[in-house]
This record gives structure tokens, C-alpha cells and sequence, in this order.
């Protein structure tokens, strides 16, 4: 059997090609390229294992997600639910309606401070049914507060 030089053939194109990316610029090499991804990697998963629920600090849009998945899981009732409204920023509120949601939507807010002056305006003007239904939300969400929202198990 007979080897031929056929063979040499093929690693002299793949010396070419390593000489090529020897001479390219080293912050383009693969392996930075390949530790910038994976510190980027490292830091994503190190950053939040774990999400909580924090209701003093969380925008509406988090907190009509939040209410909408707990309510679809059947940890809150459809009565809970309805105490959140309120809570809400929703287009009808805007002077000038478009149809979009405010910009107050996406802002974070101390929910337990909302709801409580809330209630001292609804307890200031005898409305004390207002008032229970506030309490009830602010119950909720405080049987919520700190516990697991989420837990990302990427490795």
C-alpha cells in the first residue's frame, strides 16, 4: 500500500489558513472572541439565580404580569385580582388619549406605600368598602412579597 502525497496536500491548506489568522488582528481571535462571550455567560447567571417578588419596587406592567400568571396558577382569586385594578395605570387615564398606555406604566413604584394612601383617602371620604378592598390587595401582596418569583437553573 502506497501512501501518495495527497494527504500533505490537506494540512498545507490548513497551515495557510493558520498562518492567515495568526497575522489578524488579535482582538478579533477567536479566543478573545470566545472569553468576552463567556465572562458575558458568567456574569448573566451569576447575576440573578433567583427572583423574588418585591412589590415596593416594581412597575405596573410587572405587577399586571405578576397578577395575571399568580391568578392563571391559581394562587389568587379572581376577587384579589379585581383590588389591583386600581392600581393600574390604563390609557382612559391620560389627558390626552391615544390609546397607549402611560409612561407611568413602566415606572416602579412602592405599591405598599400606594395602596396605603389609598386607603387613608378612602377611609377620608367614608368609603370604607374601598378601603377593605385596598387592605385586601395590600394582604396579598404582602403574602407574596420576598417569595421565589422565579429561579433560573441554567448552568
Amino acid at each position: 500500500m502506497k501512501i501518495g502525497s495527497s494527504t500533505s496536500d490537506l494540512f498545507a491548506h490548513r497551515a495557510q489558513v493558520t498562518n492567515l489568522t495568526s497575522h489578524a488582528d488579535s482582538s478579533a481571535s477567536f479566543a478573545s472572541v470566545l472569553a468576552e462571550k463567556t465572562q458575558e455567560t458568567t456574569e448573566n447567571i451569576s447575576s440573578a439565580p433567583v427572583k423574588k417578588y418585591d412589590f415596593s419596587n416594581m412597575t405596573p406592567q410587572a405587577l399586571h404580569e405578576t397578577m395575571s400568571a399568580l391568578f392563571q396558577s391559581g394562587q389568587v382569586s379572581f376577587d384579589e385580582t379585581l383590588s389591583f385594578l386600581g392600581l393600574i395605570p390604563s390609557p382612559l387615564d391620560k389627558v390626552n388619549y391615544d390609546g397607549k398606555v402611560p409612561t407611568s406604566y413602566y415606572q416602579p413604584v412602592n405599591f405598599f406605600a400606594q395602596i396605603q394612601e389609598r386607603i387613608e383617602g378612602a377611609l377620608s371620604r367614608s368609603e370604607k368598602q374601598s378601603a377593605e378592598r385596598l387592605q385586601q390587595a395590600a394582604d396579598t401582596l404582602r403574602r407574596f412579597q420576598g417569595s421565589v418569583a422565579e429561579v433560573n437553573v441554567q448552568a
